[in-house]
């Protein structure tokens, strides 16, 4: 990738998006971005916050691979309910006696304290985030996939982070497409036709089973954020990283 892999590729996509829309306070209270901050660890990730989103979320990358000339990376999405959300209900013993533990969960901020960080990154996932990404550092697909439902905290944090692409690149999709498989539901961003043609063929991904729902819910929002004329205020309320 002209000079830089998929980590370091991934790292300079989310890390200069997310930089980018600290210095806009009006759009940062319109799609709900509260702090972001870096995992000192060797796979890139990060934890999340959002306002009106009690619990916090872990993006990770897991897996690479080449398609092409670009880059196909994998990250995992992990959230971390608070104890007084209904999703809390629904875990497993094992990950709520985590969440119990102040040995290892930092309740103020709702993530695995530093040093037990590797005992929470195989539990919590809700979904599973895909990014084409091309020599020149620039996103080109984006995939989501999750078995959930609507209201899920997940739906907020995807929102967010395509906000968050889109503003700062000054680009957006083509298209948005749905694949259903049983009860997971793959969302396809399409950025360029060519390359997610060839993600298809890659993959061996039949075009006739994708649902065009480029119109439907807020899917037609995401497109209007790569046009924002926002102002930048230097100290947004939301340039403070965790």
């Amino acid at each position: 990738m002209r000079g830089l892999d998929a980590y370091h590729a991934t790292r300079n996509l989310i890390e200069s998006s997310f930089s980018h829309l600290t210095w806009y306070e009006d759009v940062c209270t319109t799609c709900g971005f509260k702090g972001i901050s870096q995992i000192w660890k060797v796979d890139p990730a990060w934890y999340f916050w959002m306002n009106q989103v009690a619990g916090a979320f872990l993006l990770r990358l897991h897996a690479d691979e080449a398609v092409g000339e670009n880059q196909y990376v994998s990250l995992s999405l992990h959230y971390f309910p608070a104890a007084d959300e209904t999703l809390y209900q629904a875990l497993s013993a094992g990950e709520k006696w985590l969440l119990s533990d102040e040995q290892v969960f930092d309740r103020q901020t709702n993530t695995p304290k530093f040093e037990s960080y590797e005992q929470f990154v195989s539990l919590f996932v809700v979904a599973e985030i895909g990014l084409i990404i091309d020599p020149d550092n620039q996103l080109k697909v984006l995939l989501f996939s999750a078995e959930l439902p609507s209201e899920h905290p997940a739906r907020a944090f995807l929102d967010l982070l395509v906000t968050a692409l889109n503003f700062q690149s000054k680009l957006h999709h083509q298209r948005v497409l749905s694949l259903q498989d049983g009860g997971v539901r793959t969302l396809m961003l399409d950025y360029s036709t060519p390359v997610f043609e060839n993600f298809l063929s890659e993959f061996h991904l039949n075009a006739e089973q994708l649902e065009d729902v480029s119109s439907q819910e807020n899917f037609a929002e995401w497109k209007q954020v790569a046009h924002l004329d926002a102002v930048c205020t230097m100290s947004g309320a939301c340039s403070c990283h965790h």
